[in-house]
């Protein structure tokens, strides 16, 4: 009976594509990232009718999994590589309609929450805890702030292959880190980080080199 059911099972399973992302290159139904694949056909399908009424335009590409809540706001773009997983809830918001986010193949995106007015790039292989990440300062420096002509700061953010950024930290306009870089837990990265180094910190600093 027992073969008999997992016969079915993975019979029931072969209508869905294989997971691709490197951390399901394993033995096993993968239930999960399933569900999740089913997930984002939805949302998918749920932000192309909201595109319709001033929404947010999300592409996503091949095997795209939702395994938490996807929530975008404002009516920029959203774009997505290929096996890219999104874990816990996250949240994307295009503040302007000419903003766009796009993450790279096989990042995976765990609670992140990504504020864009211009640009924001997450590099391929990346992976983002609950990450705050905004590419403006929303609010001016000037004394005349609460004024709607005060200036607002907005550079664009670019983080680059392979990097992970842990969780309760956040990256702040016009900042790039480097590939294979590591963002340590709670920091607050106000400046460029290199290539292939941890760094840390409220403001972050570079702490040393990335292990082989």
């Amino acid at each position: 009976m027992k073969r008999l059911l997992k016969g079915m099972l993975s019979a029931a399973l072969a209508v869905f594509p294989a997971p691709q992302h490197p951390q399901y290159l394993t033995q096993g139904l993968h239930l999960r990232w399933r569900w999740g694949w089913l997930r984002a056909r939805w949302c998918l399908l749920y932000y192309r009718v909201r595109q319709l009424f001033g929404g947010t335009a999300l592409r996503a590409g091949k095997r795209f999994s939702v395994q938490g809540g996807l929530r975008l706001r404002g009516a920029g773009q959203v774009i997505f590589g290929d096996d890219v997983i999104v874990g816990t809830k996250t949240d994307i918001f295009t503040h302007d309609h000419h903003a766009v986010v796009r993450v790279g193949h096989r990042s995976f995106l765990n609670g992140t929450r990504i504020s864009a007015v211009k640009y924001i790039e997450v590099g391929n292989d990346a992976t983002l805890a609950d990450v705050r990440m905004m590419d403006t300062d929303f609010h001016s420096l000037s004394q005349r702030r609460q004024q709607k002509d005060a200036p607002v700061g907005i550079a664009p953010i670019q983080i680059k292959n392979n990097v992970w950024i842990a969780a309760g930290s956040a990256v702040l306009k016009g900042v790039t880190i480097g590939e294979n870089s590591v963002i340590a837990f709670g920091s607050v990265v106000i400046k460029d980080i290199p290539a292939n180094v941890i760094a840390g910190g409220n403001p972050c600093r570079e702490i040393g080199a990335i292990p082989d």
